[in-house]
């Protein structure tokens, strides 16, 4: 396996580890038949932190996910917390 393979798959495992236990606006990650739920979103997001976007649209991403598609209304202040989580992915 090489070198950045091995590092994609670190940061994909750590983008899930947030979602699961930090984000999670379904209250699932107690639920292990629930732990793949957030999935459809590891690539979108691993795309913006390894593209270097900025911790708002991270945000944005997530707070859209959380209104238009799962419909809940949202802990703004967690989600905020959730995307400089996910910033902080991008530093060495």
């Amino acid at each position: 396996m090489d070198v950045e393979h091995t590092r994609d798959a670190t940061l994909l495992h750590a983008i899930h580890k947030i979602l699961l236990k930090e984000w999670d606006p379904l209250q699932i990650r107690h639920i292990p038949a629930m732990r793949d739920e957030y999935e459809d979103y590891l690539p979108n997001i691993f795309k913006m932190i390894t593209q270097n976007l900025s911790e708002t649209e991270i945000f944005e991403y997530l707070w859209w996910i959380e209104q238009n598609v799962m419909e809940k209304k949202g802990k703004k202040e967690n989600t905020l917390r959730v995307a400089s989580l996910l910033n902080d992915l991008k530093k060495p």
